[in-house]
């Protein structure tokens, strides 16, 4: 029988902390996040996402970390760390018949990578067997399942969100599924001025004064999308070679490091849904809350799958407190930018 506990012992005890030579430090929203890996490679592709958090303060032997990220391949192993029994894991990465109340798993055995997370140590670890066969998305958004396994025992919740700030100050949820226009409104809404926190994966802080916190300043686009209305941007892409077999992919911090904020008061949720061709103009309407969190909590909870019920209960949380709109996404560009900063003013007025 497959022992989880265990399994997490074991790929703990295959990491060499000694080896970890390469650390950083990060902080999300105050929250203190230790790095290490023994990989140049690994770090090379794993920490460029999270960059802009980097902090200057000094770890003390990691007892101050809110959270500590180790990281290898087997390079750096003095052994492969054995797979787990692949028939335990759904699709989603997911073992619906093991025991993660303490000690959680996310594995697809077709990718040949490992998370494991242990909340009573606040400890996450990542395994892959060769840095060449890390999924490309899996550098856009580094770590994602153990923010988000960490994030349960904080008033914390990992949204599959964008966020923009009109004034650098209060920020705009902006949730949705891949296609209804988050990241290209956010990468849009960018280059007109206005502030970035992210337009695929963000924080929420989920308890009053609400918040929301950058996590990844990974920009992601689909190519054909990018062709039609970011050329120009060619130029700043990560992977100009790759990008129409993957997402076009551009790090915000690296050309507009004065437009990236860290953090933003929460203060609105904007749910996109692409309009016709035909129409042009971009409009906004105020929805009520229940709709609102159908229309956002699913992909989430999709894309996430342990502790849904916990994550659930968050979402709903800020998503009743704060007002919200359904923002209709014409077809140009200048009136989706305006409609924005219609609502925004709007909203700005009545909280004066």
């Amino acid at each position: 029988m497959f022992n989880l506990s265990d399994y997490f012992e074991e790929a703990l005890a295959l990491l060499d902390r000694k080896s970890l030579c390469y650390r950083d430090r990060l902080d999300l929203g105050g929250h203190i996040v230790d790095l290490a890996t023994h990989s140049p490679v690994l770090r090379a592709q794993f920490l460029p996402a999270l960059a802009h958090l980097a902090s200057e303060s000094e770890s003390k032997s990691g007892s101050d970390a809110n959270l500590t990220i180790l990281y290898a391949d087997s390079s750096g192993t003095t052994s492969p760390l054995k797979a787990p029994p692949m028939d335990l894991f759904n699709g989603q990465g997911y073992a619906a018949t093991i025991d993660q109340n303490d000690v959680q798993i996310f594995y697809q055995p077709w990718l040949r990578q490992v998370f494991l997370y242990s909340r009573l140590r606040r400890i996450g670890l990542y395994w892959v067997i060769n840095p060449e066969e890390v999924p490309w998305w899996e550098t856009t958004f580094s770590f994602r399942i153990i923010f988000h396994w960490w994030s349960r025992d904080q008033d914390l919740q990992l949204m599959h969100a964008g966020a923009i700030s009109e004034d650098g100050k209060r920020g705009w949820l902006i949730p949705g599924p891949s296609g209804s226009g988050k990241s290209t409104s956010c990468l849009q809404l960018l280059l007109s001025g206005r502030y970035y926190l992210g337009d695929d994966y963000v924080v929420l802080r989920t308890k009053p004064p609400f918040k929301v916190h950058s996590l990844y300043q990974s920009a992601k686009i689909n190519h054909d999308n990018f062709d039609e209305r970011f050329t120009d941007l060619h130029s700043q892409l990560r992977n100009p070679q790759n990008y129409r077999d993957q997402k076009a992919i551009l790090h915000i911090g690296e050309h507009y490091p004065d437009r990236l904020l860290k953090s933003a008061d929460l203060v609105g949720i904007l749910v996109p849904r692409i309009a016709l061709p035909s129409v042009a103009k971009s409009t906004t309407s105020a929805v009520s809350a229940a709709k609102a969190l159908m229309s956002i909590a699913p992909t989430t909870l999709h894309h996430l799958p342990h502790h849904r019920t916990e994550a659930f209960s968050k979402i709903s949380t800020v998503v009743n407190a704060a007002p919200c709109y359904q923002w209709l996404l014409g077809s140009d560009k200048h009136l989706l930018t305006e409609s924005f900063g219609r609502v925004t003013s709007d909203e700005g007025r009545k909280n004066a």
